[in-house]
C-alpha cells in the first residue's frame, strides 16, 4: 500500500456539457476519472393554466466527475476544465478541490499521473478556503435540505443516491424500520458561513432527531461554484448570481457577503453535540465488492457506510483491462483513531490486489452531527 497526498478534484456539469469535460480529462491524460450521476436543484417559478407565481424546485440531471492529481497539478488542471466547460459562466456548474491522502496500489506506474501545464488562458479567478457540508437522509427527504440551502444563497446543492450499509445490518429485525435508500445532499459554502449554515440544515432535516440522518462538514481547499440558484424570468441585465460573482472578484474575497452575523444560530450552535476529531474515509472498488468490504470495516470497528454506484471512465488510450468500469463507493465517518485500523483490515482483505484495484481517500472530517440521544 503506498500513501500519496494529492488533489483530489471534483466537476459537476449539466449532462450536456459532460462529453466536453470527458474529452477535456482524456485529452489531459488524467488516468483514472470516476463519473456519478446526480441532480442539481433549483427554484423555479410555479406556472400553470392558469396562474403563475410562487416558487417550485427545479432539477436536472448531473455528472459528476472525480479525479486525483498531484498537487502542483491542481491549478493548471482546475484552469483548464473552467475554460473547457466555461465553468466561469454562471449555470455552466462547479468544480472545487480537496487535498486528500490517498492510498492505493504500490504498483501503481508513474506513467499514470498526468503530465499537464498551463494552457494559454490566463488563470481564473477561485474562491479559496471553502467548506463543503454533506447530508444523508433518508429517499425523498432531500428536498428539505435542498430547499433550506437555496433558501440560504449559498451555491446550488448536488443529489446523489446510496444504499446504507452496517450498523442496518446488525439490527436484526428492527432494520425493516429503517429505509436503506439514501439521498445524499452536497453543498459548498465560505468557511465563515458554514457554522451558521450547519445549524440551519439541522433544524431543516431535523437531524436531532432519532433516525433522521447525518451531516459533517469537509475542508476544500478553492473552487468555482454555479450561483444559478433561481430559473425564470430575468427583468435586469444581469442576474443576481452574475453580479454576486462580478463582486466576489473586485473585492477578491467572499468576506463581504457573509450570511450569519448575528447571535442566535452562534448560540443554538453551542447547545448542540457535535462530533469531532472525525474521519472520512472513502473506498473505491468494483461493482459488488462494497458490500463484503463494509462487513471488513465494521468488524475493525467502523459503526456504519453509505454505499454509491458510479463508474470509471479511463482515457480512450487508456486500456481498461479486465476490469468492469462498474465502480461502488464506500463512505465511512470514523472517529479518527479507527481510520488506521480501518484501512489495515481492508487491505489484509485484498482492496489493492489486481482483482479488486481498490483504492481508498481519506481526509478529516472536522464537525458531524446526528441524534445521540442528547441535544
Amino acid at each position: 500500500m503506498k500513501r500519496t497526498i494529492c488533489a483530489k478534484i471534483t466537476c459537476e456539469v449539466y449532462q450536456e456539457i459532460s462529453k466536453t469535460v470527458a474529452a477535456t480529462l482524456a485529452g489531459m491524460g488524467i488516468p483514472r476519472p470516476y463519473v456519478q450521476s446526480g441532480r442539481s436543484i433549483m427554484i423555479g417559478e410555479k406556472r400553470g393554466l392558469f396562474f403563475r407565481g410562487g416558487q417550485t424546485l427545479v432539477d436536472d440531471m448531473i455528472d459528476i466527475y472525480r479525479f486525483t492529481v498531484p498537487l502542483e497539478q491542481e491549478l493548471p488542471v482546475m484552469d483548464r476544465l473552467i475554460h473547457a466547460a466555461m465553468l466561469d459562466q454562471e449555470g455552466r456548474g462547479s468544480i472545487y478541490s480537496e487535498h486528500i491522502e490517498l492510498l492505493h496500489d504500490e504498483g501503481r506506474s508513474a506513467e499514470e499521473e498526468p503530465a499537464v501545464t498551463p494552457g494559454d488562458p490566463a488563470r481564473h479567478s477561485m474562491i479559496q478556503h471553502l467548506t463543503g457540508i454533506s447530508t444523508i437522509v433518508q429517499r425523498g427527504q432531500g428536498d428539505v435540505i435542498v430547499r433550506a440551502a437555496l433558501e440560504m444563497g449559498i451555491c446550488v446543492p448536488s443529489v446523489t443516491y446510496g444504499i446504507g450499509a452496517g450498523l442496518r445490518d446488525k439490527l436484526g429485525l428492527i432494520r425493516i424500520t429503517i429505509p436503506a435508500e439514501k439521498e445524499i445532499v452536497n453543498i459548498i459554502t465560505t468557511h465563515h458561513d458554514a457554522q451558521g449554515a450547519l445549524v440551519r440544515l439541522i433544524e431543516a432535516g431535523k437531524l436531532d432527531q432519532p433516525g433522521k440522518g447525518f451531516i459533517f462538514t469537509y475542508p476544500v481547499a478553492r473552487g468555482l461554484l454555479n450561483t444559478r440558484l433561481y430559473v425564470g424570468r430575468h427583468l435586469s441585465a444581469a442576474s443576481i448570481g452574475q453580479i454576486v460573482a462580478a463582486l466576489d472578484e473586485l473585492k477578491g474575497s467572499t468576506g463581504w457577503r457573509r450570511k450569519f452575523t448575528g447571535t442566535s444560530d452562534h448560540t443554538r450552535s453551542k447547545k448542540r453535540k457535535y462530533l469531532r476529531d472525525l474521519t472520512d474515509v472513502t473506498v473505491l472498488c468494483p461493482e459488488g465488492r462494497a458490500t463484503d468490504l463494509a462487513k471488513v470495516a465494521m468488524d475493525a470497528g467502523a459503526s456504519g457506510a453509505t454505499v454509491s454506484r458510479l463508474r470509471q471512465a479511463p482515457p480512450p488510450a487508456t486500456p481498461q483491462g479486465k476490469l468492469s468500469p462498474a465502480r461502488e463507493k464506500l463512505t465511512m465517518i470514523l472517529p479518527s483513531s479507527l481510520a488506521e485500523p480501518v484501512a489495515g483490515a481492508l487491505t489484509n482483505a485484498g482492496l489493492f490486489d489486481e482483482k479488486t484495484n481498490g483504492e481508498i481517500f481519506i481526509r478529516p472530517c472536522p464537525e458531524a452531527y446526528t441524534y445521540t440521544g442528547g441535544k
